[in-house]
């Protein structure tokens, strides 16, 4: 599972190049109601109430999500232009940071990727957002 800077979800791709999923989506409450009203006792039923406050409470959730995600790559956009400093560790393991102006931001699998430098880094990445802009060369 990976979980962005806001603790939104996201899927990842495993190495057989199939995505993996770590929230339940509509499809997967609907095969799980499916299979609880299958698999219920008939001397006991759950009631038709339950089942609508279960599906409201997936409702609000999933609303929630969602909001969570457009305020997330609000932010992002927000950043465009703004000096940053960023951090990150490269595939050695070695820590480094860089300053600059955010030049564009990108959305992909759920994620923000700032561009600073010509290098992209993850909106997590960004480790303080400074008041003036750096001295031209």
């Amino acid at each position: 599972m990976q979980i962005n800077a806001y603790g939104a979800t996201a899927g990842t791709t495993s190495s057989t190049g199939a995505t993996s999923k770590s929230t339940l989506d509509t499809q997967d409450f609907l095969n799980l109601l499916v299979a609880q009203l299958t698999n219920q006792d008939t001397m006991n039923p759950t009631s038709d109430t339950e089942f609508i406050s279960q599906m409201a409470q997936f409702t609000t959730l999933e609303t929630m999500q969602t909001m969570t995600e457009m305020i997330y790559a609000q932010y992002g956009a927000s950043m465009v232009g703004k000096n940053v400093i960023v951090a990150a560790y490269d595939n050695n393991g070695n820590y480094s940071q860089d300053q600059g102006v955010v030049q564009s931001v990108q959305f992909m699998d759920g994620d923000c990727k700032v561009t600073v430098n010509d290098r992209s880094y993850s909106m997590s990445s960004i480790m303080e957002v400074l008041n003036e802009l750096p001295a031209s060369e």
